[in-house]
C-alpha cells in the first residue's frame, strides 16, 4: 500500500474531476493548464491540510487525529462489508435457485465479486490510518479547492479590468465607430481623387476649460493660393473627441487635492488612455473604409487607362457586395473593441489608483491579497467591489465622446461619386439599426427620481384621485417627502443600490442621534426651567399669602402660574416620549441598512465556507461506510441503490467551491436591476399613503416598509452562492437535496433577523424604562412563588 494506490483511488472516485481538470478551454490556441497552477498556499488548501493531516505542510504517511480515528472506522467498514457480502450472497443464492430447472441452479453475479474486491482494496488502512479511499476523498477536495480558486482568479481579473458591469453612462461605441468610418471614407476618397494628402489626420490632447480632451480631426491641407487662411477647414472630414471632467484649481491643487483618490487621480490616467483608444479605433476604421471604397482604385485606373482597365473595374464592382459584408463583420469587431477598451480604461484607472494607495501603505492590492488567500476569502471583497463600481460610474458619467460629422463645402458637395459612397455607409449603418419594438411611455420624473429609472408616476398618484384641494395638498406633501427620501437613497447614482442604502441608513442613524441630542437639550432644559418656575411660584405664593387683604389674590395668581408650569412640564414629557418612539424607528432602520445589510453577504459567504469544511469532514469520515455498502449483492453493475447518493456527495465536494464562487460573482450583476424594483416599490407605497392623512408616523412607516422590502430583496440575492450550489446538485440528482446547505443559509438569515428583533426589543425596553413603564412588552412574566406554610 503506497502512493500509487492513492492515484488509483483518485481515478475511481473522481474520474470526471480528473478529466475536467486537465485543461480549461478558452479561445483557440489559448489553453491554460490548471494542474500546473500552484494553490498550495491558499486558505482552502491549508484548511484541508489542518483537518486531514493536522499540519500546514503534511508529509504522506504522517498520522493525525482524524487519521487515527479513521483507522478504526476503516476496520469497522471492512467488517460491515464482509457481513453484507455474506448476507447478500446467501440471499442471492436463495433467490436465484430453482428457476424452472429440476434440481435448481445458482446464477452467479458478475459484478458482486468485483465490487467486494475493489472495495476491500480501497478500505485497507495505510500507515497513517487513512485508507486509499479517504486519500481519494482528500484529493477530490483539493481539486475542487484549486479549481474554485482558479475560477475566482478569472472573475477577479475581470472585475479589476472592467468592473462588475459596463457603466450606464458610458455610451455604446456605434456612434464613435461609424463616425470614424465616415471620416475615413471622406479622407480616402478625396485623397484618391486629388492624388495627394489633401486630408490629413491630426490627434491632439490637452485641457479645455475643466475637461481633459483628446481629439482626432480630419483637416484640409489648404493650398498656398487659398484665400481664406484665416478660416481653416480643420474638421473638414469630421472629428471625434473624447473628454473627461477634471476639476482643478490653484487652491484645490495646493490644499486638498489627493491623487490617491479616484475623483482626483483617475481623470489624468483616463486622459492618457483616451489618446491611445482613439488611435486604436481609428486603425480599425481605416481598413473598413478601404473595403467600402474597394472599387475606387480600379475606377481611377479606368479613368487614366481607358477601356483597357474597364474589365478590372467591372470585377471590382461585382465583388463590392462581398467587401461590404466583410466590412460589416469588421464594424462589429471595432464596436466590441471600443466598448471593451473604454470600459477597461475607466475601471483600470480606478483600480490602479486603489493599488497605489495600498502600495503607499506598504500593502498589496485587493486582487493580489484575495488571490493569495484563495476562494474562501472571496466574500471579503464585496464592499470593495461596490465602492469601486460606484467610482467607475461617477467617472463614466463625466466621460464624453463628441462626434463631428464631415463638414464638406461646395467644393465637394457636387461630387456625385462621393454621394454614392456615402450611401454605402448608410447601408452599412442600417445593418446595425436597432428596431425598438416598445412604445415610448411618458413618465413624470419627479423630484428625487433618477433619470435612468422611469418613474411609475401614475401609480404613485393612485391615492389622490379626488378633485378637491385636500387631495392635491396631500399629494404635494408626500411627493416632497418621497422625493427627499429618493434624493438621499440615490445620491451616488441609481446603479449603486447597496452603496446608496448604506449611505441612507447611516444618514438616518446620524439624524436620529442629532435629533436625540436636540430633543434632550431642548425639552429637558425646558422641563427643568418650568419645574423651577413652579417651585418659585409656590414659594412666592406662600410668602405673599400671609399679607392681609390682597394676599389671597396673590396666592391665587401664584397657584395658577405654578399649575400652568407643571401642566406644560407634563405635556413636554409626553411629547418627549413620542419623539423617543420616532427616534427609535430611525435608529432601527438606520442600523439595519447602515450596518447589518452590508455585512450579510460576508456572513452568508463565511457560513458557506464553514459548511464546505464540515462537508469535507463528513465525506472523509463517512466514505468508508459508503464504500462498505458496495458489498451488497443487489443489481448488476458497479454501484447500487445504496451507493448512488455517495457519488453525488463526491460530486458536491468537488463542485462546492466552484459553484459558490460563480454564484458570488453573479450577485453583482443582479444588484443593478434590483435598483429599479426598489424605486418602483417606493412609487407604489406613495400611491397607498396619499390615500389617507399624511402624518409623521405614516411617513416614517412608509420609509420603514420600503426599507424592509429593499432589505429582504437584497438578502434574497445575497443567498445566491449557496442556492446555486444546492440547486445545481438537485438538478444533477433528479430533484433530491444532497447536502442540506439551503437550511444552513436559512438559519443564518433567521439569526440575523432575531438579532435585529432583539436589538429593537432592547431599545424599546430602555425607552419604556426611562418613561417609567416597567418591563419590556416581550418580557416573560415572572411566576409568583407559592407562599410558604
Amino acid at each position: 500500500m503506497n502512493k500509487p494506490r492513492r492515484e488509483i483511488a483518485t481515478v475511481l472516485l473522481a474520474l470526471a474531476t480528473v478529466a475536467a481538470s486537465t485543461v480549461v478551454f478558452g479561445d483557440t490556441g489559448t489553453i491554460t493548464e490548471v494542474q500546473g497552477l500552484d494553490y498550495s498556499q491558499d486558505f482552502g488548501q491549508k484548511a484541508i491540510n489542518w483537518i486531514a493531516h493536522g499540519a500546514e505542510t503534511p508529509v504522506f504517511g504522517d498520522k493525525s487525529l482524524l487519521s487515527v480515528v479513521s483507522l478504526t472506522l476503516n476496520a469497522i467498514a471492512l467488517a460491515m462489508m464482509a457481513f453484507l457480502a455474506v448476507i447478500g450472497g446467501a440471499t442471492y443464492v436463495f433467490q436465484t435457485a430453482n428457476k424452472g430447472i429440476p434440481g435448481g441452479q445458482v446464477i452467479s453475479s458478475f459484478w458482486a465479486p468485483i465490487r467486494v474486491s475493489a472495495a476491500t482494496i480501497l478500505l485497507i488502512p495505510l500507515s497513517s490510518g487513512y485508507s486509499t479511499l479517504q486519500y481519494g476523498v482528500i484529493t477530490v477536495a483539493e481539486k475542487g479547492n484549486a479549481h474554485g480558486t482558479y475560477v475566482m482568479g478569472v472573475g477577479l481579473d475581470y472585475l479589476y479590468d472592467f468592473g462588475a458591469y459596463r457603466a450606464p453612462a458610458l455610451a455604446d461605441g456605434r456612434g464613435v465607430v461609424f463616425g470614424l468610418i465616415e471620416s475615413e471614407v471622406c479622407r480616402q476618397y478625396i485623397n484618391s481623387y486629388t492624388g495627394k494628402e489633401t486630408i490629413t489626420v491630426e490627434t491632439t490632447d490637452g485641457k479645455q476649460g475643466d475637461r481633459l480632451v483628446a481629439k482626432t480631426s480630419y483637416k484640409y491641407n489648404e493650398p498656398s493660393t487659398w484665400g481664406n487662411h484665416n478660416n481653416p477647414r480643420n474638421d473638414y472630414c469630421g472629428a471625434v473627441a473624447f473628454s473627461i471632467q477634471n476639476n482643478s484649481s490653484w487652491m484645490k491643487d495646493r490644499l486638498w487635492r489627493d491623487d490617491l483618490t479616484a475623483a482626483d487621480g483617475a481623470p489624468e490616467k483616463i486622459s492618457t488612455g483616451q489618446v491611445a483608444l482613439l488611435k486604436k479605433v481609428r486603425d480599425l476604421a481605416v481598413p473598413i473604409a478601404a473595403e467600402i471604397l474597394a472599387d475606387e482604385s480600379a475606377l481611377r485606373q479606368m479613368q487614366s487607362q481607358g477601356e483597357g482597365a474597364q474589365s478590372s473595374y467591372e470585377q471590382a464592382v461585382a465583388s463590392l457586395q462581398g467587401k461590404i459584408n466583410s466590412a460589416a463583420n469588421k464594424v462589429n469587431d471595432a464596436i466590441v473593441t471600443y466598448n471593451s477598451d473604454s470600459q477597461q480604461l475607466i475601471a483600470t484607472a480606478v483600480n490602479n489608483i486603489n493599488d497605489s494607495k495600498n502600495a503607499h501603505k506598504d500593502s498589496a492590492g485587493w486582487r493580489e491579497q484575495t488571490k493569495a488567500m484563495g476562494w474562501p476569502a472571496l466574500g471579503t471583497i464585496f464592499w470593495q467591489i461596490n465602492v469601486n463600481q460606484s467610482e467607475i460610474n461617477k467617472l463614466a458619467a463625466s466621460f464624453d465622446a463628441a462626434i463631428t460629422p464631415p463638414n464638406i463645402d461646395q467644393e465637394w458637395l457636387s461630387d456625385e461619386r462621393l454621394s454614392e459612397v456615402s450611401a454605402r455607409i448608410n447601408g452599412l449603418r442600417k445593418q446595425y439599426a436597432v428596431i425598438d419594438q416598445t412604445k415610448e411611455v411618458t413618465t413624470s420624473q419627479k423630484f428625487g427620481q433618477p433619470d435612468s429609472i422611469p418613474s411609475l408616476s401614475a401609480i404613485s398618484d393612485a391615492g389622490a384621485e379626488g378633485d378637491g384641494w385636500v387631495d392635491t395638498v396631500k399629494s404635494k406633501i408626500y411627493s416632497f417627502f418621497a422625493g427627499s427620501i429618493k434624493a438621499a437613497m440615490f445620491k451616488n447614482g441609481p446603479d449603486d443600490l447597496i452603496i446608496n442604502l448604506q449611505y441612507f441608513g447611516s444618514a438616518m442613524s446620524t439624524l436620529a442621534e442629532v435629533s436625540w441630542w436636540a430633543k434632550s437639550i431642548t425639552i429637558n432644559t425646558s422641563i427643568a426651567v418650568l419645574n423651577k418656575a413652579g417651585e418659585i411660584a409656590d414659594s412666592v405664593g406662600n410668602v405673599v399669602g400671609k399679607i392681609p387683604g390682597a394676599g389671597w389674590l396673590a396666592k391665587v395668581a401664584t397657584t395658577v402660574g405654578s399649575t400652568a408650569a407643571n401642566a406644560i412640564s407634563l405635556q413636554l414629557e409626553d411629547i418627549s416620549g413620542l419623539i423617543d418612539q420616532l427616534i427609535l424607528m430611525l435608529i432601527i432602520v438606520g442600523f439595519t441598512l447602515g450596518v447589518v445589510l452590508p455585512t450579510i453577504p460576508l456572513s452568508l459567504w463565511l457560513m458557506g465556507v464553514i459548511s464546505w469544511m464540515l462537508f469535507f469532514i463528513e465525506c472523509l469520515l463517512i466514505s468508508p461506510m459508503w464504500m462498505a455498502a458496495h458489498g451488497t449483492a443487489e443489481k448488476e453493475g458497479w454501484g447500487s441503490e445504496h451507493t448512488r447518493q455517495g457519488y453525488m456527495l463526491m460530486i458536491g465536494l468537488y463542485l462546492n467551491p466552484i459553484l459558490r464562487v460563480a454564484g458570488f460573482f453573479a450577485i453583482f450583476v443582479a444588484l443593478k436591476p434590483l435598483a429599479w424594483l426598489v424605486s418602483w416599490f417606493f412609487d407604489y407605497v406613495q400611491g397607498v399613503v396619499v390615500s389617507g392623512f399624511v402624518m409623521i408616523f405614516i411617513f416614517l412607516g412608509s420609509v420603514i416598509i420600503s426599507s424592509i422590502f429593499a432589505y429582504s430583496a437584497l438578502t434574497r440575492v445575497f443567498g445566491l452562492p449557496s442556492e446555486l450550489f444546492e440547486r445545481g446538485l438537485r438538478w444533477i440528482n433528479g430533484g433530491q437535496e444532497v447536502t442540506g446547505d439551503t437550511g444552513n443559509e436559512r438559519e443564518v438569515r433567521n439569526n440575523i433577523g432575531v438579532l435585529s428583533s432583539k436589538s429593537e426589543s432592547a431599545a424599546q425596553h430602555v425607552a419604556r424604562s426611562r418613561a417609567g413603564h416597567g418591563k419590556q412588552p416581550s418580557a416573560s412574566p415572572t411566576e409568583t412563588p407559592p407562599a410558604k406554610t
